[in-house]
């Protein structure tokens, strides 16, 4: 998929402060960002909750904080995406799409961090 998104990429969550402090462990990440609140956010997983995916080649080091099920007290350790309007989202969970093919690449479940001022334009 052609990117439609470039990213950076910070490591740890604060869910309260949508934009991270300090610096992006990378920067300038192309990717491919997809709406899916309707299968995400408001689908059949109890535990697992997200608004986006966003795909990304399979070298791009980005993480999650996922240890389970019914563990949901590790958001600190997962990444941070910031979008360049300054959307940012917490790394719900990754995974390695279509390994051992041409086409293999990175999925990345994304929840969409609440903007730090109203109205936005944010996606």
């Amino acid at each position: 998929m052609p990117p439609n998104v470039i990213v950076d990429i910070y490591r740890g969550c604060t869910p309260s402060q949508a934009l991270p402090g300090g610096s992006p462990a990378l920067i300038g990440v192309p990717g491919f960002l997809q709406p899916v609140v309707q299968t995400g956010r408001h689908g059949t997983a109890n535990y697992l909750k997200w608004t986006h995916i966003l795909y990304l080649d399979a070298a791009v080091d980005i993480r999650d904080a996922y240890n389970g099920q019914a563990n949901s007290e590790t958001i600190a350790n997962a990444d941070t995406v910031v979008l360049e309007n300054k959307t940012s989202f917490v790394v719900v969970y990754v995974e390695l799409a279509l390994r051992s093919t041409p086409n293999v690449h990175i999925r990345a479940y994304l929840d969409r961090l609440q903007p730090s001022a109203w109205p936005t334009e944010a996606t």
